[in-house]
């Protein structure tokens, strides 16, 4: 008499947390980041709407001493900027634990070092509108980025949790000691059309297809939650 591989037998669920678990774990890393990246577009959004709001500096005529053209510039310009960036960029929830930097190390880091130097009390870049429209456009870049990202993560949520219908299908069929007929071909065609959606994919920065997953699963002891979720169940059926 045939028999099935129960669910509610104890090995069966321990076979099934262990082969679903790259699953369940990515699609907690991927959630919990897209949040982030989320709230980063969104405070970056604001920051550009704070930016519009204060106004710029005239240039001085050549030949004006430097010191004297910075002295003359006033303060309260390069406060209103650095409050912006502080109660927007540097606001969200989780920047203390994933960034902790400066304010000028920070908008360095995600806008340009020359961009920066408009963020120094000391020393800095005078708000002109020159410099006003290059710091807007390094805004939209960083705005922009994180929008692609978002994409790339829903995407990639809607793979994994076709990946886990697929998985959970193929365990549901599972005869043991083996697998049942044809469950072989179908792990061989999940693996498969995982691995096109992750090379077509677009690169975030100039790489490769993959850089998502680097990026994304960088502290988790597997790159690829669907491969490895697939060779578990081969694993499982040897």
């Amino acid at each position: 008499m045939e028999t099935s591989h129960r669910t509610d037998d104890p090995l069966s669920r321990t076979l099934r947390e262990h082969v679903l678990e790259p699953l369940s774990t990515a699609e907690e890393l991927v959630g919990a980041e897209r949040a982030e990246v989320e709230a980063e577009r969104q405070a970056y959004v604001r920051f550009a709407d704070r930016v519009g709001g204060i106004d710029t500096v005239s240039r001085q005529p050549a030949g004006v001493n430097r010191t004297r053209q910075l002295t003359d510039s006033p303060p309260r310009r390069v406060e209103r900027l650095r409050s912006a960036f502080r109660e927007t960029v540097m606001s969200v929830d989780h920047y203390d634990e994933v960034y902790g930097e400066s304010l000028v190390e920070h908008a360095a880091a995600e806008l340009s070092a020359d961009v920066a130097t408009g963020f120094r009390r000391e020393g800095g870049t005078q708000f002109t509108e020159f410099y006003r429209s290059t710091l807007v456009s390094a805004v939209e870049e960083a705005v922009g980025w994180r929008e692609r990202l978002v994409d790339q993560l829903d995407e990639e949520l809607a793979s994994l949790d076709r990946s886990r219908d697929a998985v959970e299908d193929l365990l549901d069929r599972w005869e043991g000691p083996g697998p049942a007929e044809g469950v072989e071909s179908d792990l061989d065609d999940l693996a498969e059309r995982r691995q096109n959606l992750v090379q077509r994919r677009d690169p975030l920065s100039g790489t490769d297809g993959h850089e998502l997953c680097q990026y994304v699963y960088a502290d988790a002891e597997w790159t690829y939650p669907v491969l490895t979720a697939v060779a578990r169940v081969r694993t499982a059926a040897l």
